[in-house]
């Protein structure tokens, strides 16, 4: 702009493609982790940064968690429209995730949850939608 101030288009509200319903009950969030910024390619080679994070996980509310009697450690399913994946539950970690939300980062080559998130994209920046979709959470076992 002529006097270096931002150039701000507000666009009116669109809402998700998605919303979490009776089948897929939840909000499946996905995110960072400090050690592994982005997918891992580069920090997972780092062993002090794959020691203190080495696998993906699903975070889960501990309210939600104990409906459902789901506990840290124990391994669960997440399914979405879309697939499936198996990982591990830690309850009440880092994101401190309310009540009906699921956590889980994309740094982990070996648990790719992008594969169940959203197939949305931003009609004007065409950026994918893969930070929220609706999901199902159960104990595996």
């Amino acid at each position: 702009t002529g006097d270096d101030r931002a150039m701000i288009f507000f666009r009116p509200y669109v809402p998700p493609p998605e919303m979490p319903d009776d089948e897929y009950p939840f909000w499946l969030d996905t995110g960072r982790v400090l050690e592994h910024w982005h997918s891992g390619t580069m920090t997972m080679r780092v062993p002090p940064l794959r020691k203190a994070m080495p696998s993906a996980y699903v975070e889960v509310n501990n309210e939600d968690a104990r409906k459902l009697g789901i506990r840290t450690g124990d391994k669960v399913k997440l399914e979405t429209r879309r697939g499936e994946l198996q990982l591990n539950a830690w309850i009440d970690g880092r994101a401190s995730c309310p009540p009906g939300h699921l956590f889980v980062p994309f740094f982990d080559e070996n648990l790719l949850i992008n594969q169940l998130t959203l197939e949305a994209h931003c009609p004007i920046s065409k950026q994918p939608d893969y930070k929220k979709c609706a999901v199902r959470i159960s104990k595996v076992g």
